[in-house]
């Protein structure tokens, strides 16, 4: 059994404090919460359609951002993703993520489009002084080998 399966559990019925300490101890672990959202599988076309659906709101405040999160936990259990908290997290993160590589790497949008999305449906997210993102050079060569497959 996974640890996302194991905090599903939790979710799902009343948990024994053995079970809650089981779950807290791997997700609370140094790198616990990114090791749970870097497991989650996610599709270039997935990422896409996921920032589409969360593209109509602009970041003007923190409501803007809990909009987000509230959409794409609805988006990942649209989808089928399971489980479907973990799924949103990992999506919200991936966006803002490939958000802030953009603003800082690509301002001018010049990026091919669909090795960008499968680029941050891929790359593994790390934690940064700004939060969780994307180690820019790996992120880049990833989207710049996307980007000369020939398929």
């Amino acid at each position: 059994m996974s640890r996302i399966d194991d905090i599903q559990g939790c979710l799902d019925r009343e948990a024994t404090p053995e079970q809650v300490a089981a779950v807290e101890a791997d997700l609370f672990a140094p790198d616990g919460f990114l090791a749970a959202i870097n497991a989650i599988k996610i599709t270039g076309p997935q990422m896409r359609a996921a920032i589409e659906t969360i593209a109509d709101i602009p970041v003007r405040s923190d409501a803007d951002i809990a909009e987000h999160g509230r959409r794409l936990a609805e988006f990942a259990r649209d989808y089928g993703f399971t489980p479907a908290a973990e799924a949103g997290a990992a999506l919200h993160a991936r966006a803002i993520a490939m958000d802030r590589w953009c603003q800082r790497h690509d301002p001018r949008g010049e990026t091919d489009v669909d090795a960008f999305y499968e680029a941050g449906a891929r790359a593994a997210l790390v934690a940064t002084e700004e939060g969780l993102g994307f180690v820019p050079e790996r992120f880049g060569d990833l989207v710049q080998f996307l980007t000369e497959m020939p398929f």
